[in-house]
This record gives C-alpha cells, sequence and structure tokens, in this order.
C-alpha cells in the first residue's frame, strides 16, 4: 500500500463518523460490563497505576462531571474498523472531603492501560468464542446477549494467551510481552508521512475514540511514529 502524505489533519467521511460514534459506545458498554466482572476477581492493583501526566495533546475531553471518559484505539482494515483496546484514566480526588473541588486539586490515576486493555481483550474474545460454540446448551440468558455478540463479532480483534489459533489458520499476529505474552490478530493500520514544521515523520494511521459511559466525545486522530509514540492530529469531516 502507497504511503499517504498528510497535513496536520486527517479527513473522515461523515459515515465513518456515524459509525465510530455507535460503535464506540456499544464496544464501551462491553469493556465496562467485562471490567465489572473481572474486578470481583481480580486485585485492584492490576488495574491501575499512578501515572506520569500525558501531554496536552493526549488529554481526554470532557464528559461531564460525572463521567469517566476513556481513550479507545481504531483502525480502518480492509473488512471495516477494528476497535484494538483501549485506555482509561479517571480521577481520584486527594481527599473525600474535595470531592467537588476544582480540578487543581485532584490527582490523576491512570488504569494500566495496555495490561487492562490486553487482558480485556482476551476475556471477551473467550467469552464470545464459548457462548457462540455452547449457545444451545447456555438457555436464554447468556452473558452477551445477541447484539453484543454482534458488536464484538464485528468490531473486536481475536485475542489469546497462545499464538497457536493463529497458527492453525495461518494468520498473522502481534505478541504482547507483558506479565505473560498475549497474542493478537495483527490488523494492518494504513501507513502515513505526516510533514509537521518541515519534519517528516513515518508511521502509521490510528483513529483514537474518546467516550464516556453513554456518549461519544469526539476524534483523536494520530500518527503512531516508528519509535511507538503518538502524533495527534486534528479530525476533518467532509
Amino acid at each position: 500500500m502507497r504511503k499517504r502524505v498528510l497535513s496536520q489533519e486527517i479527513r473522515y467521511g461523515k459515515e465513518d463518523v456515524i459509525e465510530l460514534e455507535s460503535a464506540s459506545i456499544k464496544v464501551r458498554k462491553i469493556y465496562d460490563k467485562a471490567l465489572t466482572m473481572l474486578k470481583q476477581h481480580v486485585p485492584e492493583s492490576l488495574w491501575k497505576f499512578r501515572a506520569h501526566p500525558k501531554s496536552p495533546q493526549e488529554k481526554l475531553p470532557s464528559g461531564g462531571e460525572h463521567s469517566s471518559p476513556v481513550f479507545q484505539k481504531w483502525i480502518q482494515s480492509p473488512s471495516g474498523w477494528k476497535c484494538i483496546g483501549c485506555e482509561r484514566p479517571y480521577v481520584e480526588c486527594l481527599d473525600p472531603a474535595e470531592e467537588k473541588a476544582s480540578s487543581d486539586k485532584r490527582e490523576y490515576i491512570y488504569h494500566n492501560g495496555k495490561i487492562q486493555s490486553m487482558h480485556l481483550q482476551v476475556f471477551i474474545w473467550s467469552q464470545f468464542e464459548e457462548i457462540s460454540l455452547f449457545h444451545p446448551f447456555l438457555g436464554d440468558a447468556p452473558f452477551y446477549d445477541e447484539e453484543e455478540m454482534e458488536v464484538i463479532s464485528t468490531y473486536f480483534v481475536p485475542t489469546y494467551v497462545t499464538p497457536i489459533p493463529f497458527q492453525q489458520l495461518g494468520k498473522p499476529y502481534k505478541k504482547h510481552n507483558m506479565r505473560f505474552p498475549v497474542y493478537q490478530e495483527f490488523i494492518s493500520a494504513p501507513p502515513l508521512l505526516l510533514h509537521l514544521d518541515g519534519e517528516v515523520l513515518e508511521g502509521t494511521w490510528m483513529t483514537g475514540v474518546y467516550v464516556d459511559r453513554g456518549h461519544f466525545l469526539g476524534l483523536g486522530p494520530y500518527i503512531k511514529n516508528t519509535d511507538g509514540s503518538r502524533t495527534f492530529m486534528q479530525a476533518q469531516i467532509y
């Protein structure tokens, strides 16, 4: 695929934005549902850590006083939009008595994004496969309903703790090295060349989607540089 040469803006068609707006909310609900179950059985220390402040360009937009915004990572693949993970910052007050204090009196705690995201992907995909296989024997109340199963099938990426399923099917995969390795189907992101202040950046085009518990908050397209860092750009809708 030929590299695209872009300015500091990425263009999205209205139909793509409409799809991402709807899909991101549905995906968020499935993540939350799975995380709620895992929190009952997994130590809290696995899911959050005290992180260094994020750069201004990566700041999540506010979704309201009681929102819990997340940053989902999407790729427009040849087979459609795919969500490969999410990051979940949230605000924790320094003092419970300061619940309504201004943001400068709060401390930002970030969930361990990559570990949590990959664990959730493994958990959700394993549930999806089990429900698909054993649905006739599960009665009328499987963990995910029919609509949620369709969302997982359409937008989630197969993710396992072993590469065997990909090797058996001859599919490409990416290994994520963590406490234990996680293997996710490799989704090729479109390559980009970005001209920025006289400098040429080379990487891949990723689409960040900001969403809170029930609202689409906007797009955050970025180029994932060859060193793994991100350079965010503006989204232009046409």
